[in-house]
């Protein structure tokens, strides 16, 4: 179930958040921790100061995928997993370790069965990911690039989350 979340800070920061609640609650927590901690409450607020973030947060991109020849691939073949996740994961980790957020169909396809995933044909595996608006795909046959949008790169954060439990 999706649920729906807005907060308005008293500094003028905003937050808002859509998708299921272990999402937005982490996503809250990671707001309201980045509020500058110099900015006490005022008394009579009943608001306690922030407290420093706790470490283990954020899923651990350089445990969960190698840097090897240039292209990111995954450290582990992990059960359950499927190749259309694992591009996904992969596209993520390119963004979160390299800061790209785009990478060529043939250097995907190749780090995803680097990592032990059969994907076959790599535009039908990725074609729900698409029309879910996961990535976007630019170019035409062997010019194809993908390139992982925003509510793609908090799939995989939930994806990469699990997988490191």
């Amino acid at each position: 179930m999706n649920y729906k979340l807005r907060i308005k800070h008293q500094s003028g920061a905003e937050f808002e958040a859509e998708g299921p609640a272990e999402f937005i609650l982490n996503e809250k927590e990671g707001f309201l921790k980045s509020l500058p901690a110099a900015q006490e409450a005022a008394p009579g607020t009943g608001q306690r100061p922030l407290a420093a973030p706790e470490p283990g947060q954020e899923p651990d991109w350089s445990a969960l995928a190698d840097d090897k020849n240039g292209s990111i691939i995954l450290r582990n073949k992990h059960l359950g997993l499927k190749a259309g996740a694992a591009a996904l994961l992969i596209l993520a980790a390119e963004a979160q370790l390299k800061g790209s957020r785009e990478l060529s169909a043939i250097a995907l396809s190749k780090a995803v069965k680097t990592s032990g995933y059969t994907p076959g044909r790599l535009d039908r595996v990725l074609a729900k990911a698409l029309k879910e608006g996961l990535v976007k795909a630019s170019g035409t046959k062997r010019n194809r690039a993908y390139q992982i949008t925003d509510r793609g790169l908090e799939m995989a954060w939930l994806e990469a989350k699990k997988l490191a439990k």
